[in-house]
């Protein structure tokens, strides 16, 4: 059975005296030991104590942020933006009782309620109230999907889909008109459309209250495009072939990001038997070297190493293969 084949990699690898950061994503994300167990509690304190938790906690600005929100621009600091830094904490293990992402809820909130500027140079069209408030609530519901500061857009966007996806599968300007009824914003060809990396985050984070036959055709409609979900640009129909660093963390994340709808399963055959074909003669994996650009590595300390990148590797795939299959 592949849950019996994934808990058994994940307790190989933690006899391999792998990193804090390891260590509690396995224990917590593949092997599911009870949360208030001693084992997985001291993992946890670990984990909170590793370089990479401590390097996003001292980056963290007084106000809950990391400066800049979403917009790509060279930072000083070794987080880029607040959005990248809520990232680089899920994949690091923080929850959301983490005083960390405690401090970021309440920045997020006040985003989303009006009360602060939006720390980002707005954009000159209409688009920008509709987008700045998709920025901030679907890195909100990363953290914690089931805040009451969320329910109205994430209703917003999950009626645009009931709208947009109607007749059964993806319809442009249906699309269109209930942006033009529910926004008053210009979609056609923007970040706005639905499958985008944001709108899929958001609804994600709630998939299991989007009418079934909504979400299979949002699901069906994001993994069959031929540019793959927005801002990643990775075609999902088929393994790939070859690919490059950046190809590969961005065929991750478009994974990871579509493995919260129940509908992807069906859709997911394919890459999952490729997923298990990639593996090493120790039954590993390791696909070489970051892309420059990714948020999720490195989780141990020591990424110049073969085998600590064996093990960051192999969690990423152990947790996505184990929410797959718990679909």
């Amino acid at each position: 059975m592949k849950l019996d084949a994934i808990e058994e990699t994940a307790h190989q690898i933690l006899q391999d005296a792998p990193d804090s950061i390891v260590r509690f994503r396995l224990l917590r994300d593949v092997i599911k030991a009870l949360p208030d167990s001693n084992i997985l509690n001291i993992a946890r304190q670990e984990m909170l104590s590793s370089r990479w938790v401590v390097e996003l906690r001292n980056e963290q600005k007084e106000d809950g942020s990391w400066g800049r929100f979403h917009s790509a621009m060279k930072a000083k600091g070794k987080v880029a933006t607040t959005e990248a830094a809520v990232e680089r904490g899920l994949t690091l293990g923080l929850e959301a009782s983490d005083p960390t992402f405690q401090a970021a809820i309440e920045y997020l909130s006040r985003l989303l309620e009006g009360r602060i500027d939006f720390p980002d140079p707005p954009e000159r069209n209409s688009r920008w109230e509709t987008g700045k408030k998709l920025f901030a609530s679907a890195t909100l519901a990363r953290i914690c999907p089931a805040l009451r500061i969320l329910d109205e857009t994430w209703d917003l966007w999950a009626t645009i889909a009931e709208h947009t996806f109607a007749s059964g599968r993806y319809d442009s300007e249906a699309e269109i008109r209930a942006h033009e009824l529910l926004t008053g914003t210009d979609v056609k060809d923007s970040y706005l459309v639905l499958n985008n990396r944001y709108q899929l985050a958001l609804l994600g984070s709630r998939a299991a209250r989007l009418p079934r036959t909504v979400e299979n055709a949002l699901v069906d409609w994001a993994w069959h495009k031929t540019d793959g979900v927005g801002y990643l640009e990775i075609p999902l129909t088929n393994p790939p072939s070859r690919f490059t660093a950046g190809m590969l963390d961005r065929l991750f994340t478009s994974l990871e990001l579509l493995s919260y709808f129940p509908s992807t399963l069906r859709l997911a055959d394919s890459m999952i038997g490729w997923l298990w074909k990639q593996r090493d003669s120790e039954g590993l994996w390791n696909f070489g070297t970051r892309a420059s650009f990714s948020v999720y590595f490195p989780l141990s300390q020591n990424s110049r190493s073969v085998k600590q990148r064996q093990h960051d590797w192999s969690t990423r795939v152990l947790v996505l293969l184990k929410r797959f299959y718990e679909l």
